[in-house]
């Protein structure tokens, strides 16, 4: 039997269908991606599945003995509870019986009894028989792959962070004994390692899950089904992410030529009609307005709500934005967390600055915007600098005011007009407006900070875990904005196809000599490499190998070290020139328009392949630049 089974399931609220018509299953195999809008009703559907709400219509099977676990976005843990009982919590048998053990062998040590030693027998027995020892070491490897040590058990959880503690439940939920796994958005406060790891964890798992994600290189690497939700409805696609794009892609192309006949057909309807509604063919003209009556309407994709942004730079910083010389910086008053940072921030780079969790990424983020200092070494910021903060958590927002007021108050000479038109660009529209920040989503929040921070016309963009709490749609099209956009963009982020496809240099730290280290890299990592690069640096013989003194060598000339990283820049110029071409005729070839032409498709699938020949060969160029500048980096 299926493990939850929808059938014609429905959901309405004060009258407004959120959910119709959905008919879905989960089986004891299913690998299913959960996608869809914020709004579009995914929280909804899973309560629905979970039993937490009653379907409006249809109805909702479920296997029974069926053991669900669920992680939610927003689950309340006990202040006061250790970590590792919270964790362990969902096993008290287990739990039960290492208190008793360790009680009998207590007792054994101060009096050896036959009684107390056959009762400890019974015991061990009994937790050996419930896999106590494998559950003992499977919760030390989740704890420990997600960032935590033996050191930190005892802790209550009331002194972790939020994101440590949202990574707390996700352990919690790995080690419960389910038959089935639902994680909603479980990336969110990952780092890249950890999401890597994740991903391997779930594929090498037997049992079923579903998970909700933005994640698209997450959903990539580890469903076979995306559950896709779209004003109400629910589509299934088999693939994976990557596989229900390219499909949706050229369904909804489809739709919109069949969409474009059919409002033609209409319109020549209609001027029959009008024609002829009082002529000698009255009959045929009444007829076909009956027949347009019956007539089921194709909706148009493209009047799809969307957000498109623009983000615009009101002036030019200097060549120079920033420039770190032998940087040392730590938490006030406790570790440090970098030393020895030596790095470069120019005009127009875009670079993401990578790491496990706690490194110290969101610290040097505070420290250029100048909201941290710095414990030694030297800062140098550029000149004519307009800084936009974008903060993970917008804290920057008055949870007391509304939407329309949070945006009013910094163009206070604006008319409501504007102020209205300018949140339709960010999906505020309605009553919409007129809602407090504090009853928000996390995802209405962050377009909310968007729409702020982008109004102000920065130069220079600082953005930590922007891609959170915002959908795929979203995340596209403020991935396109950033793309476009003509000033310096520094950011964090664990969102590995946004990073890949924006920054043009990466600031990596990596552990070493108890420390960590920020090394730049001209362009992409392998990212797939983090975690291996986090390990390798961790490792006693690797550190010694990378602290021993180099041989000192002839003093490089600067002025040629600075010619080399100027070809590279040449080169990436020329790289984003080709990908913006080749993205041009992509764009043409997947317009209806093109082929209306017999001539134009065959030319511009030409001009694809020369630019892809263009791009492969610049590429390699890159690569050899790059090559060549760490070389005389390291002879430096």
């Amino acid at each position: 039997m299926s493990l939850i089974q929808v059938i014609d399931g429905g959901m309405e609220f004060a009258g407004i269908h959120i959910l119709k018509d959905i008919n879905c299953t989960l089986e004891h195999n299913s690998r299913v991606g959960l996608i869809g809008s914020n709004g579009s009703g995914k929280s909804t559907l899973i309560k629905m599945m979970l039993g937490m709400l009653n379907p409006t219509n249809g109805k909702i099977l479920r296997a029974k003995k069926c053991r669900i676990a669920y992680l939610a976005q927003n689950m309340f843990l006990e202040p006061s509870l250790a970590m590792v009982d919270h964790i362990k919590s969902a096993r008290p048998d287990l739990v039960a019986l290492r208190r008793s053990i360790d009680s009998l062998s207590a007792e054994l040590d101060k009096e050896h009894t036959l009684a107390i030693e056959e009762a400890l027998k019974r015991d061990l027995d009994s937790y050996h028989g419930l896999g106590g020892d494998e559950y003992e070491n499977e919760l030390k490897y989740v704890c420990s792959s997600l960032g935590f040590n033996e050191a930190d058990y005892q802790k209550q959880i009331g002194m972790f962070s939020g994101g440590e503690q949202t990574r707390i439940c996700l352990a919690a939920i790995l080690m419960m004994p389910y038959d089935l796994l639902i994680l909603d958005e479980p990336t969110n406060h990952l780092d890249v390692a950890m999401i890597s790891w994740l991903e391997k964890y779930l594929n090498k798992s037997e049992r079923p899950y579903l998970v909700v994600s933005h994640d698209r290189t997450f959903l990539d690497n580890t469903v076979g089904t995306i559950y896709n939700l779209r004003e109400g409805s629910l589509s299934i696609t088999k693939g994976n992410y990557s596989s229900f794009a390219e499909a949706d892609a050229i369904a909804r192309m489809a739709q919109e030529r069949q969409y474009d006949r059919q409002q033609k057909f209409v319109a020549e309807t209609q001027a029959f009609i009008a024609k002829n509604i009082a002529g000698q063919k009255t009959n045929m003209a009444k007829s076909r307005l009956k027949m347009l009556a019956r007539m089921e309407i194709i909706q148009n994709p493209m009047q799809e709500k969307r957000v498109h942004l623009n983000i615009q730079s009101s002036s030019r910083s200097g060549n120079d934005v920033y420039t770190l010389e032998e940087l040392e910086f730590g938490i006030p008053g406790g570790s440090v967390l970098a030393r020895n940072v030596n790095l470069r921030a120019h005009y127009k780079d875009r670079i993401c600055i990578i790491g496990p969790n706690g490194c110290g990424k969101t610290t040097l983020l505070r420290i250029l915007m100048g909201e941290r200092d710095i414990t030694s070494g030297n800062l140098k910021i550029g000149a004519s600098l307009e800084i936009g903060y974008y903060d993970q958590h917008q804290l920057a927002l008055d949870e007391s005011l509304t939407v329309i007021d949070t945006l009013w108050q910094i163009v206070p000479m604006e008319t409501r007009g504007y102020v209205l038109s300018w949140l339709a660009r960010f999906g505020f529209r309605g009553d919409d407006v007129d809602k407090c920040v504090g009853v928000l989503s996390g995802g209405e929040k962050s377009r909310l900070y968007l729409s702020v921070l982008i109004h102000q016309n920065p130069n220079l963009l600082i953005m930590d875990e922007p891609t959170n709490h915002l959908d795929i749609a979203m995340s596209d099209e403020l991935l396109k904005a950033l793309q476009d956009y003509k000033g310096t963009i520094l950011f964090v982020s664990h969102d590995r196809y946004f990073m890949q496809h924006l920054a043009t240099k990466y600031w990596v730290f990596h552990k070493a000599m108890a420390e960590n280290r920020v090394y730049p890299t001209i362009s992409e990592p392998d990212l797939e490499l983090v975690p291996a690069i986090e390990l390798a640096f961790s490792n006693p013989e690797i550190v010694k190998a990378a602290a021993a003194p180099r041989e000192k060598k002839k003093k490089l000339n600067p002025w040629y070290l600075q010619q080399v990283h100027s070809n590279i820049e040449a080169e990436q110029d020329t790289l984003r020139n080709l990908q913006t071409a080749l993205d041009d005729v992509h764009h043409k070839l997947s317009q209806t328009t093109t082929y209306s032409d017999p001539k134009l498709p065959s030319q511009l699938q030409d001009e694809m392949q020369s630019l892809e020949d263009s791009i492969s060969a610049c590429k390699q160029r890159i690569a050899e630049l790059e090559t060549q500048y760490l070389e005389l980096s390291y002879e430096a």
